[in-house]
């Protein structure tokens, strides 16, 4: 008798394509150990076609193909998919991964395995976020060319990363112009838009490409307005540039450094609550380039 799908059961594991949807090739990649969340999949596989002869859907029309992929994961030191799925090549370009995400496979039997084998996999966007005492957690949402499943795996699974887990407030740093953006910080949250299209042709039901499109990073801070919050108000009405450089760890962590950011707008709000003057800051970067990870020295 065929097994239910089991929670805890999980895994997954990518490499970077030579080509787009050229499928594994080179180095079997690992995530990181503690992935919190994966999920598969498909749009609407048909649309309904009527006439006006009949009130019934006469006929179910299949449309192409359209896979997603979504991950969200906690970083290691040793991480490469950050970069991988946020900085674009010289050549302009996002790199193209395949995934390969095992369901079921730890005390199941073989037949009761799931393997579902992703290529032509670009990040459409990317999501990083922490807050006190929280671990920093990173969200990608991808387009995805093709899927197959199976019992048995492809590739991996690669060596384990082993690095330490990182978390919001352990040994990092948040800087704004090389110094403390405010008293405190207690949220950050930056977001990468790719504005991925997807084409299909004309004579196939498999996408053929994923273009990227601009490349937007915004985000938000959540600071203590200092001194009252007038130089935070002043900055947001003159519009000061500065550089945002996030230390998501000690040495050897994911770095991301986003030049010329400007806060958004500002709500000075003096209250009865009791509490501190703070404010959630949302920010826009002007990076001059398409490169925005490092790591931490």
């Amino acid at each position: 008798m065929a097994s239910l799908g089991l929670p805890f059961q999980g895994t997954a594991w990518y490499w970077v394509e030579a080509t787009y949807g050229g499928g594994a090739s080179g180095t079997t990649l690992p995530l990181s150990c503690k992935i919190q969340d994966v999920r598969i999949g498909i749009g609407d596989r048909h649309t309904s076609l009527r006439g006006i002869d009949n009130a019934v859907v006469c006929k179910l029309l299949t449309q192409p193909y359209d896979y997603t992929l979504h991950v969200e994961y906690i970083p290691q030191h040793g991480d490469t998919l950050l970069t991988d799925v946020i900085d674009r090549t010289s050549q302009c370009t996002l790199q193209s991964l395949a995934f390969c995400v095992g369901a079921n496979t730890k005390c199941s039997a073989a037949a009761d395995k799931s393997y579902y084998y992703m290529v032509g996999c670009k990040p459409k966007s990317v999501k990083v976020n922490s807050s006190t005492g929280k671990e920093w957690l990173v969200s990608i949402d991808f387009s995805v060319k093709s899927t197959t499943t199976g019992t048995a795996y492809t590739g991996g699974p690669p060596t384990a990363l082993t690095g330490q887990y990182l978390y919001f407030n352990y040994a990092g740093s948040i800087t704004k112009d090389l110094a403390a953006v405010a008293y405190t910080v207690e949220t950050v949250d930056v977001t990468v838009s790719h504005k991925i299209t997807d084409h299909w042709d004309h004579d196939s039901l498999v996408k053929q490409y994923a273009i990227e499109g601009d490349m937007d990073v915004e985000g938000s801070i959540d600071i203590t307005l200092d001194e009252g919050g007038s130089s935070h108000f002043a900055e947001v009405v003159s519009q000061t540039s500065f550089s945002l450089v996030i230390n998501m760890g000690a040495a050897g962590a994911p770095k991301i450094t986003i030049p010329y950011c400007q806060w958004k707008t500002s709500e000075i709000d003096i209250n009865v609550s009791g509490e501190d003057m703070r404010e959630s800051a949302p920010f826009t970067g002007k990076p001059s380039v398409c490169t925005l990870m490092g790591i931490v020295t």
